[in-house]
C-alpha cells in the first residue's frame, strides 16, 4: 500500500493512503444504512501532525495518480473525523476500545427500528469504521502474507487484535482503535509489537571480536 503525500493550498502537509478490504462483516444487519458504505474500502487523509484526519469513500479510480491539486478536490470531500473520535482512536485499546465498540453497534441497533428518534440519534453517534468488525490483509517485508481482525477470546474480557498466516496467529492485547486505517508499515508495526524478535545469540563457544582487537594469527 502506497503512501502517497501532498500539500494543499494552506500549506498543510498530508499523507493519504488507500485501505482496501477483503472481507467486512457488520455487526448489526445487512440492510443496516452504514453497512454498505466501506464495501469498497477508503482513502484515509491524515496531517503530518496529526491533528486533521478524513475518510472518503467509495475509492476513486487512479487516485493515487492525481496531481496534487486534484487530491486536495478529493480531501476536500472526504469525511472528517472527530477530533475527540482521533483522540479515542489512537489512545483507547483494550477494555476501552471494547466498551466504545459496543456502544456504537447499540446506537445502530437503535437506529434499526426505523423510528424518527432513533435515525435522529444515529445521525448524530453515527458509528467510526472502526466499529465495524474489520479483515485487512498485508504483505509482511520477508513475504508471508498475514491477515488481523479483532478477536473475542471469551465473554467478558477485551477483544485482541489477531494477526494470522496460514496456521500460525499472534495476538496483540493492546491495540490502537485506528488499525483498520493504518497503511501496511502500521500493521507491520503492529505485528512486530506483538511478537517482538528476540535478540540472536552468538553460538555456544564462538565470542565477538570488537573492531579494535588485533587480528588473530593466521
Amino acid at each position: 500500500m502506497a503512501v502517497r503525500e501532498f500539500t494543499d493550498s494552506s500549506g498543510r502537509e498530508w499523507r493519504a493512503w488507500e485501505v482496501t478490504i477483503d472481507a467486512i462483516n457488520p455487526r448489526t444487519r445487512e440492510e443496516d444504512f452504514l453497512a454498505g458504505l466501506y464495501y469498497t474500502g477508503w482513502i484515509v487523509f491524515e496531517t503530518k501532525s496529526e491533528d486533521d484526519k478524513r475518510r472518503l469513500y467509495p475509492v476513486p479510480k487512479g487516485w493515487s495518480e492525481l496531481p496534487d491539486a486534484e487530491l486536495e478536490v478529493l480531501w476536500q470531500k472526504a469525511e472528517r473525523v472527530p477530533k475527540r473520535k482521533m483522540h479515542a482512536e489512537k489512545h483507547d485499546s483494550g477494555a476501552k476500545a471494547a466498551a466504545a465498540m459496543d456502544r456504537s453497534a447499540t446506537v445502530i441497533e437503535r437506529a434499526a427500528d426505523g423510528s424518527a428518534q432513533s435515525r435522529r440519534i444515529a445521525s448524530e453517534e453515527v458509528p467510526d469504521i472502526t466499529d465495524l468488525g474489520v479483515l485487512r490483509s498485508f504483505r509482511y517485508p520477508g513475504g508471508r502474507i498475514w491477515a488481523v481482525c479483532l478477536a473475542q477470546l471469551s465473554e467478558g474480557k477485551a477483544p485482541v487484535l489477531r494477526f494470522s498466516a496460514g496456521a500460525r496467529t499472534i495476538d496483540l492485547e493492546d491495540w490502537p482503535m485506528d488499525w483498520p486505517d493504518l497503511p501496511d508499515a502500521g500493521l507491520v508495526e503492529l505485528l512486530r509489537r506483538a511478537a517482538p524478535r528476540a535478540p540472536s545469540k552468538p553460538p555456544m563457544g564462538v565470542s565477538h571480536r570488537r573492531h579494535n582487537d588485533p587480528q588473530a594469527e593466521q
